[in-house]
């Protein structure tokens, strides 16, 4: 009988703790990393290597969402004028909602620090997300965004109206998104 509870208890013990929600079966496009509630991927330290690690990034949780999980998603297509003012042309990007993806990574009503792999990277608050329904961009005119390009994913919001919001929003477009950083 005491072999089988320590035999059970190892197993227990055994269990990733990484596995509240569906792991990823595929590459992972996007990382939301820091306040989140829910996780799939083991914890890191800035030490850890890759682009994440040139960044400093490190998490004790964190989801990764690969292609299948964001195309399982409701899609939203956006379609903005993108470019140079002197060589704008129409763009249509489409992607799950940036506040359904949080949510599913139990990070809702948090704020959202999309990082591009240049390191560039914006604040984006929730009651902005929530507002304005920005999409997490996973494809541009019906083509999966690769990097080199806007990819793997990109923050693109609504056009508006308001020129002093149209550049608040242009400076949180963030592309080449591999990881989101959630406080």
């Amino acid at each position: 009988m005491r072999h089988i509870l320590i035999t059970l208890l190892l197993a227990l013990i055994a269990l990733p703790a990484f596995a509240d929600i569906e792991a990823p079966q595929g590459h992972v496009l996007v990382t939301l990393g820091g306040a989140v509630t829910e996780t799939n991927l083991p914890a890191r330290s800035e030490t850890d290597g890759g682009l994440l690690g040139f960044h400093d990034i490190s998490y004790d949780k964190a989801v990764g969402f690969d292609a299948a999980m964001l195309n399982a998603m409701e899609q939203v297509e956006i379609t903005v004028l993108y470019g140079p003012k002197d060589k704008q042309r129409e763009i249509s990007f489409s992607g799950p909602l940036l506040s359904e993806v949080m949510e599913t990574a139990g990070a809702g009503g948090k704020t959202a620090w999309p990082l591009a792999m240049d390191g560039y990277q914006a604040e984006i608050s929730w009651q902005s997300i929530d507002t304005h329904r920005p999409i997490l961009a996973t494809h541009s005119n019906g083509v999966p965004m690769g990097i080199g390009g806007f990819g793997p994913t990109m923050i693109v919001f609504p056009p508006v109206e308001d020129e002093n919001l149209t550049e608040e929003h242009a400076r949180q477009q963030v592309w080449a998104i591999a990881y989101i950083g959630i406080e």
